[in-house]
């Protein structure tokens, strides 16, 4: 099943908290960090096991916040997938002040399958990931659009329920 084709994703809580947590470390030294989620497709849903955080760089310049994950990292974690039957399906990051998508964003995602989610988390994600304040993309044809109603989209549960 391509991403594009599933009607909902559900992450483990523990994935969620392990995110928000290296998030909120980043953020309180002023610098942005990418998280990205992995999993398998289930029928019409995609189901996340997986929370890596690639070896990357984080920059402050005077024309915001960028993270750097270099070409060798992308090739360690392609291999990982491969290895472990697993998709890339979302990639998750926090900005200082509002959650939206940066132009930065647009143009140089990692996940860039159709279908995908990017996560933003707002204030560092000092709210939690998934507050009201945070906004949830998937990328289209035409582009990564947000998602009116993310709770709808994306589910979270305690790890062992199903």
């Amino acid at each position: 099943m391509r991403l594009n084709e599933v009607e909902s994703f559900r992450v483990p809580h523990s994935i969620v908290e392990k995110t928000e947590q290296n998030l909120q470390k980043a953020g309180a030294s002023g610098y942005e960090m990418f998280i990205l989620w992995s999993g398998i497709s289930r029928e019409d849903s995609f189901e996340f096991r997986t929370a890596h955080a690639p070896r990357q760089t984080a920059y402050r310049t005077r024309d915001g916040l960028s993270v750097k994950v270099s070409g060798p990292a992308l090739h360690r974690l392609n291999r990982w997938l491969l290895d472990n039957n697993e998709v890339l399906a979302a990639q998750v990051h926090a900005h200082p002040t509002d959650a939206f998508h940066s132009e930065t964003d647009d143009s140089y995602p990692i996940v860039t399958a159709r279908g995908g989610l990017s996560l933003v988390a707002a204030d560092f994600a000092r709210d939690g990931l998934l507050a009201e304040s945070s906004a949830l993309f998937r990328l289209h044809d035409c582009g990564w659009v947000e998602v009116p109603d993310s709770q709808r989209l994306l589910t979270v549960y305690t790890n062992g329920s199903s």
